[in-house]
């Protein structure tokens, strides 16, 4: 491997000249965004004096002179610390407004790219130049006004001439191309693998994006935020040693930071590379760099039941590098697969579906077909024969699959493979894949859950379960673990030697997994093993017990378990407080179990008879304070209150709430957090609730209108019309309820609850089907 990398075309040492020319470059990317903005506006203005003209951005001026003047060094200069952070913000600042600029700078690196691909800063710059030529200009200038045309040509007219004027879709191709030889090698090479993401990306069409992202304003350019923005390199960072965070006091001991959840988005390109003709070559030219990175190319011929045994390529899908590189071609070739088949029925599947933050609700993932190029990389990767049906238990017909499947859930990059393979597979690969594996099997299962890796391997096939009938069969494990409480926790046992392991994940999971999949039966199982869990855990006795007055407390059988009330606090880590804030945690900030509450939110989505105890439960073993600070609190109000005022138990959980929340309502509607459950509680509440809610409202006025969140409270509520009278505010209650329901209605979400006008909805709908 040495010996072919010395091949790699390497540039010369940069000039020091250049390189103190370079330096002392007063670079700005947002002030010369602003500058441009500015002259643009100008023009598009038409009461705009033609006396007062602006002058044509001057740090865009100065930026295409400095890049024609340093394009035979660019790449010299590319493997350099510091010049390669201005030579990626004159490529960012000159690539936005102009196209000739895009052209100028891939012929500029041309016949270095392997060399920059490897290169600790080159590759940076790699990265950068990529992501920047195949991207919309904000605005191109040289389209704008002929001023700008002739600063381009004066710039870069020298650099095209003759035989060299290529297209910048051959230029994107042919830089491309020079990958391909080195394809298996990059793969596994720290910087190498990131360019060769962006290049697949770039193929495909697709991005991957932050799936929690708030969303982007009208006046905020990609350039600004998003994907794009991200390519952007902050200031050089001080060769200090790093040192490690201390965990905040309260957490878990086994937290840790969180991962980032992307999502697979169609990338805006330029209409240069929007073509048919390249839309075909880069097909052909992703799976060629495919072929190469997955050593050896796709055999498509897999039904004469040849299945290669493991070797390279699996120890590959373990690879700090290349293990992640897989993931991402992967989720690609799924996306790109389900495309295909849903082009013809809508635009797209970008905006399909949408995630959660604070309830860890993924988005959903893109699912390949039978017979697709994913599968193909799939029974690739697993060892897989597609024509063999695994029917005879664990490892039945599938002789290598079985032991890779385990390999990978123990490995941290195999088994986030393992998991997007169990996201994108179809249903019937999914259940293959939990027979193969042994995932309906109790002993290899709990083997899984007490691996500090195989569980979140078990929590994502809990979470992808695709039918009623698999998630029973993983209830019936489940349970037996949850029974015993060998993966319950519960914050009274942190100081716990015995080395049991603690995996609420996957009771969080399999509780989800219940109330979206599971049927009445398997939520009665999963609520039943929790209580005996916590039974267990607790140390329960059989033996009747002396009460304080002499008498027997009647006897309480471990089998049945304690009462959804005692269950609460050790869900969700909170011990109840008996009127000392003392006993709440330090300070206003709340420490609660994220699984545990997040457990909580989907067992009020239960069934009826299930969830009542929980929802009683729940209220009436927390005092006043306790459940302000729950509302309070962002995990709190968006996983326990909103599971109470969201969901199916609404009618109950408000007029339980109301008189515990009575007396504190106003500090709440003041508050970041607590005006949400403020507004849900009073949108809950029958008529005459509603009116004692409005009526503590209306004593603070001074208090809610002092805040955007106290404001949005007395809107929402009425407050202001009910000191007008009661006609007054009944009428503009009616006239929300109607905007409300006619919201409903576009959006489809009416039908949610019991009442009358759900009822009416779903009857409508039968109407429409007969």
């Amino acid at each position: 491997m040495v010996e072919e990398t010395q091949e790699y075309g390497r540039p010369r040492r940069p000039n020091p000249e250049t390189v103190s020319y370079l330096n002392g470059l007063p670079l700005d990317e947002s002030l010369a965004a602003q500058q441009v903005r500015d002259y643009v506006a100008h023009f598009k203005n038409p009461e705009a004096s033609t006396e007062d003209t602006p002058e044509y951005p001057p740090l865009l001026t100065a930026t295409h002179a400095a890049l024609s003047s340093i394009h035979k060094e660019l790449a010299s200069l590319a493997c350099e610390e510091t010049p390669s952070v201005q030579v990626e913000t004159l490529i960012r600042i000159s690539c936005r407004f102009s196209v000739t600029a895009k052209r100028a700078v891939l012929q500029s690196m041309a016949t270095y790219w392997p060399f920059l691909c490897t290169h600790r800063f080159g590759s940076h710059v790699a990265q950068t130049v990529l992501r920047c030529v195949v991207a919309n200009c904000e605005v191109n200038l040289e389209e704008f006004d002929n001023e700008g045309k002739e600063i381009a040509d004066d710039s870069y007219g020298s650099l095209f001439s003759g035989e060299d004027d290529a297209s910048l879709a051959d230029l994107m191709l042919q830089t491309l191309d020079e990958l391909k030889p080195y394809a298996s090698e990059l793969a596994v090479h720290v910087c190498g693998t990131h360019v060769l993401r962006s290049a697949i990306c770039i193929l495909s069409g697709v991005e991957f994006v932050d799936a929690f992202a708030p969303p982007k304003n009208e006046d905020q350019s990609e350039w600004d935020v998003g994907a794009l923005a991200a390519s952007r390199r902050g200031k050089l960072k001080d060769k200090k040693k790093k040192k490690k965070k201390k965990p905040a006091p309260g957490a878990d001991s086994d937290s840790h930071s969180r991962q980032e959840v992307t999502t697979v988005k169609k990338m805006s390109m330029l209409p240069e590379l929007q073509t048919e003709q390249f839309d075909k070559d880069g097909k052909v030219l992703m799976n060629e760099l495919i072929d190469g990175i997955s050593m050896g190319g796709s055999d498509k011929n897999r039904n004469d039941g040849n299945v290669s045994k493991p070797g390279d390529l699996q120890q590959r899908t373990c690879h700090p590098s290349a293990g992640p590189l897989l993931v991402q071609i992967v989720r690609i070739l799924s996306y790109l697969d389900e495309r295909s088949r849903q082009s013809t029925k809508k635009k797209g599947i970008d905006s399909e579906s949408t995630g959660d933050r604070r309830l860890m609700v993924l988005p959903k993932e893109s699912q390949y077909s039978s017979g697709s190029d994913a599968e193909t990389l799939v029974c690739k990767l697993l060892c897989w024969n597609p024509s063999v049906l695994s029917d005879e238990g664990e490892g039945g017909k599938q002789p290598c699959a079985g032991d890779i499947i385990y390999g990978l859930s123990g490995e941290p990059r195999g088994s986030i493979l393992l998991e997007t393979i169990l996201r994108c597979c179809p249903d019937s690969f999914h259940d293959e894949i939990c027979n193969v594996g042994g995932f309906y099997s109790e002993e290899t299962l709990r083997e899984y859950a007490f691996h500090s890796v195989s569980n979140f391997v078990v929590q994502a096939v809990l979470n992808t379960v695709r039918s009623k009938n698999q998630g029973a069969k993983l209830v019936k494990c489940i349970c037996r673990m949850i029974e015993d409480g060998s993966i319950l926790k519960f914050k009274g046992d942190d100081n716990d030697s015995s080395g049991t392991n603690k995996r609420m994940g996957i009771v969080w999971r399999a509780v989800e997994m219940c109330a979206a999949k599971g049927s009445p039966q398997d939520q009665e199982q999963v609520i039943y093993a929790l209580m005996r869990g916590y039974a267990a855990i607790s140390g329960v006795s059989d033996d009747k017990e002396d009460n304080d007055d002499g008498g027997k407390r009647k006897k309480r059988s471990r089998a049945k378990g304690l009462s959804a009330q005692e269950c609460i606090p050790l869900l969700i880590g909170l011990k109840p407080s008996s009127g000392d804030q003392s006993d709440t945690g330090s300070g206003f900030r709340l420490v609660l179990d994220a699984s545990g509450s997040r457990a909580l939110h989907h067992i009020f989505h239960f069934s009826d008879r299930l969830r009542s105890d929980w929802v009683k439960g729940f209220v009436r073993v927390y005092e006043q304070e306790d459940l302000v600070k729950i509302a309070n609190d962002g995990l709190g109000s968006r996983c326990i209150m909103d599971g109470l005022l969201d969901g199916p138990s609404r009618p109950i959980a408000s007029k339980l709430l109301l008189p515990k929340l009575s007396g504190r309502l106003s500090f709440l509607a003041a508050e970041r957090v607590g005006h949400h459950t403020v507004i849900k509680l009073f949108k809950a509440l029958p008529m005459d609730e509603k009116a004692s809610l409005s009526a503590e409202l209306s004593q603070s006025l001074n208090r809610l209108g002092s805040n955007a969140m106290g404001r949005s409270v007395m809107v929402s509520c009425a407050v202001k019309e009910y000191l007008e009278g009661e006609e007054v505010w009944k009428a503009t209650l009616s006239k929300q309820e109607e905007k409300d329901n006619w919201l409903n209605d576009i959006v489809g979400e009416a039908g949610n609850d019991d009442s009358g006008k759900g009822k009416k909805k779903r009857k409508r709908n039968r109407h429409d089907r007969e």
